[in-house]
């Protein structure tokens, strides 16, 4: 008799996720949001001031602490490093797979735990952040610690599940801020219809007070320190991003921007959801339908819109899939032909566009820096050959094998090749070069930056701040610069006048450039 995949224990999954989530590619950050939170990190690491949140020696409180308390805290005991910066994110990413793989097996059934964890670990828009030094994966452990916690929290259950449901939001907090609010509101029809007896446990309201304590510990000694001005821009911030248009794109920006980012898993969802509507039980429709459809209402609702707030959503989308890859590979089930052959043509054309891409002469040359048009044709040749074998599939297990084997394949290339990793590899490359890399290693390099600055010298700078081991201060005028010190200065605001000895002046670096003032001449 065919019996349906099984997870096979924790070799079986190192062996699956591995590949994605631990690469050896060279590592370069984002200047946003990753960039600012890592030099927020060195920052409290150089100074021993892990209160506040620091730009070049002033508080700045324009958001929580969380994030670089957990990069500093990981540089303070791995070293400085890429790893180390990225190791709270990828760590939260794997709780992130072991919560969505428990939520799977108590929702949908034996079996569909490791699924349910390989699809969110193949959706493209959880993968990137998985990769990231930022808010948003240990924002999304915390809110899936929370979510279980609940669905554990059954009358009778022991005191830790009230107490975890309790804890998450206290620590999401200091991660993200105002916004644990949306995802609390997204749980309260769950807790009300569902988990009322929850509301009326003490290790629920402990766990609550004890989350919090940190935050009001945080908050009274930053007011006490730094007043209520200056903390105040915690307030300010969501203010802005409520009323701002610089980031607003629309009430149905989530509609097609998680679709698209979930790809292609959020077909199977879609369907999946469909298909469960009419099927499961009222507590599995509150979890997921009610919960992720009341999220996503929330944040449609916020005026700023980005895709890290759409991650939220994405293990949902998973766990949808993975209902609906179970119906199509159940042993026994009708799986619709034209179903297969059009997800076969679908490979085809895969096959065709990665074979264009590696044909001698080819006039097609499509590039993602950090990775050569080959390792994009290699991951489209794998889906196009894993999907094309489809139609000749009858057993349940390989026709699973076959939608989720070319996939998985296409996305380990991609990581190993550094295309999550190495996110800016021209800057990367530019400070690597023996000259500059000389001249930094000299003694603390000054900032000579006026203010206001434009969004890309913003971001520019965060990542020559990065490459550069000793850091000075941040100056407003070259004349500050004492003679013989480096230091990076734009390009319009270097004088006409001699003096001042350039090394690194280069188009991946622009505006910034690395100059020395040249000591004077003896007399």
């Amino acid at each position: 008799m065919t019996r349906s995949p099984r997870y096979r224990g924790p070799a079986a999954g190192l062996l699956a996720l591995g590949p994605l989530l631990l690469s050896a590619a060279p590592r370069s950050p984002l200047a946003h949001d990753e960039g600012y939170y890592m030099l927020q990190a060195r920052w409290i690491q150089l100074s021993g001031h892990w209160l506040a949140p620091q730009w070049w020696g002033q508080p700045l409180y324009d958001r929580t602490i969380g994030a670089p308390w957990l990069i500093a805290a990981s540089q303070e005991l791995l070293g400085s490093s890429g790893w180390a910066a990225h190791l709270p994110s990828l760590l939260a990413a794997i709780a992130c797979l072991w919560l969505t793989a428990q939520l799977g097996r108590q929702l949908l059934g034996p079996g569909q735990g490791w699924l349910s964890a390989l699809l969110l670990a193949l959706t493209p828009l959880w993968l990137n952040y998985a990769h990231q030094a930022s808010q948003d994966m240990p924002l999304l452990a915390l809110e899936l610690l929370g979510l279980w916690a609940l669905l554990r929290a059954t009358p009778g259950a022991a005191a830790i599940w009230p107490a975890l449901a309790g804890l998450w939001m206290g620590p999401a907090f200091l991660i993200k801020g105002f916004m644990v609010a949306l995802p609390a509101v997204a749980l309260l029809p769950l807790v009300l219809l569902a988990r009322p007896q929850v509301l009326r446990r003490w290790s629920f309201w402990g766990g609550v007070a004890l989350g919090w304590l940190p935050v009001a510990l945080w908050l009274g000694l930053s007011l006490q320190q730094h007043g209520a001005a200056v903390v105040g821009g915690l307030v300010e911030k969501l203010l802005f991003l409520s009323g701002s248009d610089t980031y607003s794109a629309g009430p149905l920006y989530y509609l097609w921007n998680i679709p698209a980012n979930a790809a292609p898993w959020s077909l199977a969802g879609l369907a999946g959801l469909a298909w469960g509507w009419r099927r499961w039980r009222a507590e599995q429709r509150l979890v997921l339908v009610v919960v992720p459809l009341l999220l996503l209402t929330l944040l449609s609702a916020f005026r700023t819109k980005t895709p890290y707030y759409g991650l939220q959503l994405t293990p949902f989308v998973a766990l949808w899939a993975a209902a609906a890859l179970r119906r199509f590979a159940a042993p026994g089930a009708t799986r619709p032909r034209w179903l297969a052959w059009g997800i076969a043509g679908l490979g085809g054309l895969l096959l065709a566009a990665g074979l264009a891409l590696l044909w001698p002469g080819t006039p097609l040359d499509l590039e993602v820096p950090p990775l050569p048009s080959a390792v994009l044709a290699a991951a489209a040749l794998a889906v196009g050959l894993s999907w094309g074998l489809l139609p000749l599939q009858h057993q349940a297990s390989r026709s699973l094998a076959a939608l989720l084997l070319g996939p998985w394949l296409a996305v380990v290339l991609l990581v190993q090749a550094g295309l999550f990793t190495d996110r800016s590899p021209l800057q990367r490359q530019a400070l690597a070069a023996a000259a500059v890399q000389t001249a930094l290693a000299e003694g603390p390099v000054a900032v000579i930056a006026p203010e206001p600055l434009s969004g890309d010298a913003h971001s520019q700078l965060i990542l020559v701040a990065l490459g550069s081991p000793q850091l000075g201060p941040r100056l407003q005028r070259l004349e500050q610069l004492p003679p013989g010190q480096w230091a990076w200065i734009q390009r319009p605001q270097l004088p006409q006048a001699q003096g001042l000895g350039t090394v690194a002046a280069g188009d991946d670096l622009a505006p910034w450039t690395l100059v020395r003032r040249n000591p004077a001449p003896a007399r």
